[in-house]
């Protein structure tokens, strides 16, 4: 029995192991870029129906943007070249593949075939496995330039693994929209708490504060990461986080958590306040009679 549990534990190791050092080019990566074409795709639809057609260059520029986000706010931080990623041509010229095939097939075989259910939850899975090594990797980062900088090694971690959500603004700017309240700053979506928590907890193993492996951490986390994202796909739940820091924050931080997005809802309004608005103004146009 000792022996079997011995070797479990020896497989679960080298599983961990595994999924910390395997090559994510070109497996993951692939998932990984057609999710942010198809972002980006759907994202211009109401920019007109010939805006694919009408702006090729524009889409590219703002796939690639979309693709590798975290690379380039990275370089803007840890002060190296912010065009430095460019040099990789056999990255940009997958992308830029991908970014045709999803965008300029024929009939829109590839897009028809990559926004299947099935198709689009395995590259889900596959991303959420490659948005963590980034956040590994923007952690690594941070720590060997700025070892006590802790605040400087979470936010390295944060902007690899989700640099989209703090360049969108810009990205969609490119495309001609202009929404300003639309970035994970204002607007703090699961994709950026889930990569602070993550880089919080990589931090807490660097300084040794967790005494746990580094690969078993890392596979733990992985193991988060798709089961949420899971959540988010089939249950078409915005935020699977929410529920748990709500009482965190009404504590914390007052009954302003009340007028928080439950998860399932964007950008809808609550009753409650369409109706204490309509009172407000009631009393107004009393006050001026």
């Amino acid at each position: 029995m000792a022996a079997n549990i011995s070797s479990l534990e020896e497989q679960v190791f080298e599983f961990a192991a595994f999924m910390k050092n395997v090559d994510m080019f070109p497996v993951f990566f692939t998932a990984h870029v057609s999710l942010a074409c198809l972002v980006v795709r759907e994202d211009s639809k109401d920019l007109g129906t010939k805006f694919r057609q009408n702006h090729p260059f524009t889409l590219w520029l703002c796939t690639v943007i979309a693709s590798v986000s975290g690379v380039f706010l990275a370089n803007f931080l840890f002060g190296d070249p912010l065009v430095d990623i460019l040099k990789e041509n056999k990255l940009i010229a997958f992308i830029t593949i991908l970014w045709y095939l999803i965008n300029y097939c024929p009939f829109d075989v590839v897009y028809k075939v990559v926004a299947l259910r099935p198709v689009f939850l395995t590259a889900a899975i596959l991303q959420e496995c490659l948005r963590l090594r980034f956040i590994y990797l923007g952690v690594q980062q941070a720590a060997k330039l700025y070892p006590t900088g802790y605040v400087i090694i979470i936010i390295g971690g944060v902007i690899k693994g989700n640099g989209y959500g703090f360049v969108k603004i810009v990205e969609r700017l490119i495309r001609g929209k202009w929404i300003p309240t639309t970035n994970d700053l204002l607007d703090i979506t699961y994709f950026a708490k889930s990569s602070l928590y993550a880089s919080v907890l990589f931090l807490l193993q660097h300084m040794e504060v967790l005494a746990v492996p580094v690969e078993l951490l890392y596979l733990g986390i992985v193991v988060a990461f798709v089961t949420l994202r899971l959540i988010i796909v089939l249950g078409g739940v915005r935020d699977p986080l929410l529920p748990i820091e709500l009482p965190i924050c009404t504590l914390l931080f007052g009954s302003g958590a009340e007028d928080k997005d439950t998860g399932k809802t964007d950008g809808v309004v609550k009753k409650e306040k369409v109706i204490k608005n309509g009172n407000d103004r009631e009393k107004q146009d009393k006050k001026i009679k």
